[in-house]
């Protein structure tokens, strides 16, 4: 234990010292290489995502509810057809215990994997964190279109697909990893443009991908528009694997032994949770809190919410794909306004906005969970303009007020938090839709409503906090003129 201990020393050591230099390698001009890749996962997520979803509930009208065949081929289709009216009830409330299942496993690896990551990565790298949960989602969407050629496999086995996902990671890791990097190599002044970018291209691979997975699928099907996917992943793999360069300088190269190190939980948890001046501890744990209730939110929405319009709304999937696009590009162009207009003409700080972006939220959910005609949801999607804009300005706001040689570590505390979230929200949003679908589907809206205003609240104080301690100035931090990313 005494040499674990000295071993860890050293490395933190080491550790520091890269983090007093952070900068990226000299001499290479500026790139989006991150963001180009993460445009590309986005876009695969969300051409999978409905289509996963068709062929799940196909399965599970054929193999486990044993209907006809010619009975349940409607739910392959983009458009929802009548002929599966009188099955949509009985499929969609087994699915979501697949669906459940599914969830949980593919949080559990990111979840504990985070509790190491965030002090490992200060040694090791941020690039880890970005190529090895692309790896894996690579490897579970490969076989997943494996599981969909295979139309003997009932929808449990596509459980089996989740593991890979689980194990490197995840959306969860990646995302930690991605805004790791750009603090590193963004000054003070660029953070929270370069974290916006970042969600604009999670927007964008959104938009891109619900616009044309629709069409995609009536042409050539769900088999082939999930290899289009995969291959989508396997690029964003090899890019960053490539061409991005590792945000630290004399970053050492790290194995698994090194990663499973209880001292480096420890070594977070006491940063995290350590004392600090101006109440800023408290700060540091509501603003995660928040972050991590909207994660709460999207897992359990997750699903749930394409059913709720074929329910509510009788939707079928290009329906939904096309309201999708509307509202992430809606969110885009509300990313873009927020950022270079509101905060640098207005003078309106991070904090502010990201209450701006909760209260959009929660009114969103609230137009959504009495709506009973298209143009109530493409409302709902209007007003959500600055909805999406909370993640990257809460991590931008964190790096601002928190020593450079504690970002990462409240990132991966954040992250571990995260990955939580997925273990209880899917229980709890399909639970409540199983028991008010024949009453009032909208109560999973109405949930969505309260926990974004929770946010709200949690927000206020940190700017409570912040008014009593104005004079306190935000993270300075010392980088390299040559920025790569």
């Amino acid at each position: 234990m005494a040499q674990d201990e000295e071993r860890l020393i050293e490395t933190n050591n080491n550790a520091n010292a890269n983090t007093m230099r952070i900068s990226e390698l000299p001499g290479k001009p500026f790139s989006i290489v991150l963001e180009f890749a993460i445009f590309l996962t986005m876009m695969g997520l969300t051409l999978s995502g409905t289509a996963v979803r068709n062929v799940l509930m196909y399965r599970t009208c054929v193999h486990s509810l044993n209907h006809d065949v010619d009975e349940c081929r409607g739910f392959l289709s983009p458009v929802q057809t009548n002929e599966t009216n009188h099955l949509e009830e009985e499929v969609q409330k087994y699915v979501t215990y697949v669906s459940t299942v599914i969830t949980v496993i593919e949080s559990l690896g990111p979840a504990f994997l985070s509790l190491f990551l965030g002090v490992w990565s200060d040694t090791h790298g941020r690039k880890p964190l970005i190529v090895w949960p692309l790896f894996g989602m690579s490897m579970s969407l490969m076989m997943t279109v494996l599981y969909s050629s295979m139309g003997h496999l009932g929808p449990w086995w596509l459980v089996v697909t989740s593991i890979p996902y689980s194990v490197t990671g995840g959306i969860q890791v990646l995302m930690t990893g991605a805004y790791c990097y750009l603090s590193d190599v963004s000054t003070t002044g660029m953070r929270t443009i370069r974290m916006t970018m970042m969600e604009i291209s999670v927007s964008a691979g959104s938009v891109v991908g619900s616009l044309i997975s629709s069409y995609i699928l009536k042409a050539i099907g769900n088999v082939y528009l999930l290899l289009i996917a995969a291959t989508l992943f396997v690029t964003a793999y090899a890019i960053t694997n490539i061409r991005l360069q590792e945000s630290l300088t004399g970053a050492i190269k790290g194995t698994l032994c090194s990663v499973i190190n209880v001292l480096l939980i420890k070594e977070m948890i006491t940063e995290c949770f350590k004392k600090r001046p101006n109440n800023l501890r408290a700060q540091l744990l509501l603003l995660t809190f928040a972050n991590c209730l909207s994660v709460f939110v999207l897992y359990g929405l997750t699903g749930v919410e394409y059913m709720y319009t074929r329910e509510k709304l009788h939707w079928g999937m290009k329906d939904f794909t096309i309201f999708s696009a509307v509202s992430v590009l809606t969110s885009f162009i509300g990313s873009l306004i927020g950022v270079t207009v509101i905060q640098k003409l207005l003078g309106i700080n991070d904090l502010v906005l990201s209450i701006i972006s909760f209260l959009s939220a929660a009114a969103e959910y609230a137009i959504k969970a009495f709506a009973v005609l298209t143009w109530h949801m493409y409302l709902s999607a209007g007003v959500t303009v600055f909805g999406s804009l909370s993640a990257p300005l809460i991590r931008s706001y964190l790096t601002k007020i928190l020593p450079i040689e504690d970002i990462a570590k409240a990132f991966a505390l954040m992250c571990a938090i995260e990955g939580i979230m997925p273990l209880f929200a899917p229980v709890l949003y399909n639970t409540l839709y199983n028991l008010t679908i024949t009453t009032f589907p909208g109560a999973i809206c109405l949930l969505t409503t309260a926990i974004r205003l929770a946010c709200v609240i949690m927000l206020l104080f940190v700017a409570y906090f912040r008014w009593r301690t104005p004079t306190t100035p935000y993270q300075n931090i010392s980088i390299n003129s040559n920025v790569n990313a």
